[in-house]
């Protein structure tokens, strides 16, 4: 899939995949515990830096 979308400070149109590791994973807001955690992506402007989308790769695990 191409990426169509441009930095909304910058106005760049490169970016690269990053992951937050360890503890910044994303766990279902509604469950106390739970073993269904997910990595946290962002893709991020080359140009500035800036987070321009941050997602999770399987969301239907979070249920």
């Amino acid at each position: 899939m191409e990426k169509t979308f441009t930095c909304p400070y910058c106005g760049g149109k490169k970016f690269a995949l990053g992951k937050q590791d360890g503890y910044a994973e994303v766990y279902p807001a509604d469950k106390f515990f739970s073993f269904k955690s997910q990595k946290l992506y962002h893709e991020i402007c080359l140009d500035c830096g800036t987070v321009v989308r941050s997602y999770i790769k399987n969301p239907e695990k979070l249920t």
